[in-house]
C-alpha cells in the first residue's frame, strides 16, 4: 500500500488542520523511505531486513516524529496525529501484506496482494476516504474546484500505475 498511505495522510489532516500536510505525507511514508534507505545501502538484511515495518521501527519513529512535533509546535493533538499517521502504516500494512512484528516474533498480515481485487478495492476505499475527509476541511467553495479534483485523480492514477506495476512485476524481480 503506498497511495493508501497518503489517503490516510489526507484523512488524518483533518483531524487538525494546522499540522503541515506535507508532515503528516512524510509521517505516512516514512518506514517506506527508511525501508528503501537501508535496501540502497546494500546490507545484509536477513529475511525481513531490518524491520523498518516492526513494530519497535514504526513505535520509535512514531514517537520521534510526535516528540519534535509537540518540541517545536507546543500541540500535544498534533502530535497525536503525527504519531497515529506513523502508526497507522503498520496497520495498513498488515491488510496487504505481511509485516515482522519485532526480532524474532511472529511475521503476520492478511496478505491481501494475494488478491488483487480486493487489495486495490481497499487501497482505492483509504485513499477516497481520506481524500473525502480533506475535502470536507475547506470552504464550499473550495470543495469542488478542479485542483481539489486533481489531487483524487492524480491519488488513482498513481494507485493504477503502482498496482499493474506490481501485479505484472513490470520490472522484473525486486531487489529488496
Amino acid at each position: 500500500m503506498y497511495a493508501g498511505h497518503v489517503g490516510f495522510a489526507l484523512g488524518a489532516s483533518s483531524l487538525r488542520r494546522r499540522v503541515p500536510l506535507l508532515l503528516l505525507l512524510i509521517a505516512a511514508e516514512l518506514p517506506d523511505w527508511l525501508d528503501v534507505g537501508v535496501c540502497s545501502l546494500d546490507m545484509d538484511r536477513g529475511p525481513f531486513g531490518l524491520y523498518t515495518h516492526g513494530l519497535p521501527v514504526i513505535g520509535a519513529l512514531a514517537l520521534t516524529l510526535a516528540f519534535v512535533y509537540v518540541a517545536t509546535k507546543r500541540d500535544y493533538f498534533g502530535a497525536f496525529v503525527v504519531a497515529l499517521t506513523v502508526a497507522s502504516h503498520y496497520g495498513l500494512d498488515f491488510l496487504t501484506g505481511i509485516k515482522p512484528t519485532w526480532l524474532g516474533g511472529p511475521v503476520v498480515g492478511l496478505e491481501l496482494y494475494n488478491r488483487p481485487f480486493v487489495e486495490v478495492t481497499l487501497e482505492v476505499i483509504t485513499i477516497v476516504v481520506g481524500w473525502w475527509l480533506y475535502r470536507r476541511t475547506f470552504p464550499e467553495e473550495r470543495r469542488s474546484t478542479w485542483p481539489m479534483y486533481a489531487i483524487l485523480i492524480s491519488l488513482l492514477v498513481l494507485q493504477a500505475v503502482g498496482a499493474a506495476a506490481f501485479y505484472l512485476n513490470v520490472g522484473g524481480q525486486m531487489k529488496c
